[in-house]
């Protein structure tokens, strides 16, 4: 990663740091599961598979996120296509999910991380193993 340059490397801390706030928040959720019940007035084996589905699905999008961005980081032009659309597809079931100040930020996260992903300075990088 050192001869990687600064857009590159801040694609790969956002994305990192996306993987772990996903997986923050859904622990997070587990520590406040009697105020989702609270809210939610469901039972609690509804909010039990609720939460189940959410760390699943987080730790698909965790995993995802830091396979690619090493796939990335070995200037593979894939992953940063697949980091683009894996990335959408979060941001598909986040907005299924609802409005929430985690998700949000969950949102930021990814929408940053895009822009610095698809940067011509990164661009050049990644082309610069094929021209070898």
């Amino acid at each position: 990663m050192n001869d990687a340059p600064k857009p590159v490397r801040i694609a790969v801390g956002l994305w990192l740091a996306t993987a772990v706030f996903v997986l923050f928040t859904v622990v997070g959720l587990w520590f406040q599961r009697g105020h989702v019940q609270e809210l939610t007035k469901w039972s609690s084996d509804q909010v039990t598979s609720f939460l189940v589905t959410l760390t699943v699905v987080a730790v698909i999008f965790a995993a995802a996120y830091a396979w690619l961005t090493r796939a990335f980081l070995r200037r593979k032009n894939w992953a940063r296509v697949a980091l683009s659309v894996i990335s959408i597809v979060h941001m598909i079931w986040i907005l299924f999910l609802g409005v929430s100040a985690a998700n949000l930020v969950t949102l930021l996260l990814i929408c940053v991380a895009i822009v610095f992903t698809w940067q011509s300075r990164t661009a050049q990088w990644l082309a610069e193993v094929r021209e070898q």
